[in-house]
């Protein structure tokens, strides 16, 4: 019995709550402490129209790894100003960005390369992001698996306790110290006595070992609760470095995009203080005049075939201005690299550069090769469609992919696959229309070009002088989703 008692008291030295334990668990936002509940719901606030309150959609939408669309960028900045307002290191972050707009501006081409620099920092900053992530759901396995090992072993001490309840309950009415005595001087042998000792040193081994087997597992229930408690303060911890680099990431997000949209501001004039004309004008005009038989058989098309089949026309890009209000005087076909691009009409390719492999924004590549200033690799198209004569530009084609000046084309045929070269910030195919006048000139047209790569209609500000849609004759602009939709 003394051995018994002195297991009761290691066990109260042992335990640091009471036997019932009351457990608290966290689970989805609901914290559980005995009966009580409390549960807190996130508000929804809509900006704009958008509902921005779901941090986690929309914190993996605008940190994920996947290119995002003209439109999903326009909502994530959008969701970045929303999160700014509640977040006061990245609204002070915000604020010195838009402090700096002025001077990114006065001084663009020399803060085009820093766009490359943030997005690389971005997207590192994404792969920590993405480590974090992972190590949390370890996390949270490790106290998920710790959870239920201290449930089931709660419940084997509440099942242990009752069972050591019960016996001790039936010992103090039964077995007094004298009772023992009672029962021992009662036997009438020798034989007797002995067994009857024996048998209670049994019942007492019996409750010894199951009061140690109590003390063990509560031991472990405490130091499994220790480690609960550990892995959540280490959780903790990891969603707060989380949520830092992923403020820090939409912030550097946001200065791209502050960039992108002032560069964008001054793209036509850039292109314009550029190469204006084609260089070896004099070699293109004998080339076209060397075949100017074949140009004669070039039959007028009826109806324009799509530039890009199966891509569309960014609305977000915009022609005539990009959304952000710069001069645009195309239409972007976003799509992804590689894919065809073809031919509107019948006719000759007047005019082609292949010679850029790189691009990002502010990237001039295309003067340099006979073409237009950032335009990357890129073609021009004479062609007679509908009884007209037209010419169509198409840039930042995919490097090796440029069919050569003075090859006859069909409606149709691959002229080259969209890429990214030159002043882009992404896969995409720039196309440009210029109405000429009537197709019957369309050979002399070919063999007297002068090499202007924007036909007299005008570049930068200057080309939105002559819009066709504004009532302007030959040569003048057509808005390229008046042929093709978008």
């Amino acid at each position: 019995m003394k051995r018994l008692l002195r297991v009761l008291l290691s066990l109260s030295l042992l335990l640091s709550v009471p036997f019932s334990v009351v457990l608290a668990e966290e689970d989805g936002g609901e914290t559980k402490t005995g009966d009580s509940t409390s549960q807190t719901t996130g508000t929804k606030e809509g900006n704009g129209g958008e509902d921005y309150s779901d941090n986690e959609y929309w914190t993996n939408l605008c940190t994920g790894t996947g290119e995002l669309t003209s439109q999903q960028k326009s909502q994530c900045m959008a969701y970045i100003q929303t999160k700014s307002n509640a977040t006061s290191d990245l609204n002070a972050k915000i604020q010195e960005i838009e402090k700096q707009r002025k001077e990114i501006a006065a001084d663009i081409l020399s803060y085009a390369n820093q766009v490359a620099t943030y997005q690389a920092q971005a997207a590192s900053l994404n792969g920590e992001i993405a480590d974090l992530n992972g190590e949390i759901a370890v996390t949270e396995k490790k106290i998920e698996t710790l959870e239920k090992k201290i449930e089931e072993n709660q419940a084997d001490i509440d099942a242990a306790e009752e069972k050591i309840k019960d016996r001790m309950v039936i010992s103090q009415r039964t077995m007094r110290l004298n009772q023992y005595l009672d029962i021992l001087m009662g036997a009438s042998t020798f034989d007797d006595f002995v067994r009857i000792a024996n048998g209670l040193a049994a019942i007492t081994d019996y409750d010894t070992k199951i009061m140690e087997e109590l003390a063990i597992k509560i031991e472990q229930l405490n130091k499994d609760k220790e480690e609960v408690e550990e892995h959540k303060t280490v959780l903790q911890g990891q969603k707060e470095e989380i949520v830092t680099k992923q403020n820090e990431y939409l912030s550097l997000m946001y200065q791209a995009q502050v960039y992108e949209e002032e560069l964008q501001r001054q793209n036509a004039e850039l292109e314009a203080q550029g190469n204006r004309y084609a260089s070896e004008i004099e070699e293109i005009q004998k080339l076209m005049n060397e075949i100017a038989s074949k140009l004669n058989e070039v039959v007028a098309t009826a109806g324009w075939t799509y530039p890009v089949p199966g891509i569309h026309i960014n609305p977000y890009a915009g022609t005539w201005h990009y959304s952000s209000g710069g001069v645009h005087l195309g239409a972007d076909f976003s799509g992804s690299t590689g894919s065809a691009v073809v031919a509107v009409g019948n006719g000759v390719i007047l005019h082609s550069a292949d010679g850029c492999d790189s691009g990002g924004l502010g990237n001039g590549c295309g003067a340099n090769i006979g073409g237009s200033w950032g335009g990357g690799n890129q073609a021009y198209l004479l062609t007679k469609i509908n009884g007209g004569l037209y010419a169509v530009k198409y840039l930042h084609m995919q490097y090796g992919s440029v069919v050569s000046k003075g090859t006859i084309v069909s409606a149709g045929q691959s002229i080259g696959r969209v890429g990214s070269t030159g002043n882009s910030s992404g896969p995409h195919c720039h196309i440009e229309v210029f109405y000429l006048g009537d197709a019957g000139s369309f050979t002399n047209y070919a063999t007297n070009w002068n090499g202007d790569l924007a036909f007299g209609c005008g570049w930068g500000s200057a080309g939105l002088s002559r819009l066709c849609e504004a009532g302007a004759g030959a040569p003048c602009r057509v808005k390229p989703e008046s042929l093709f939709g978008g």
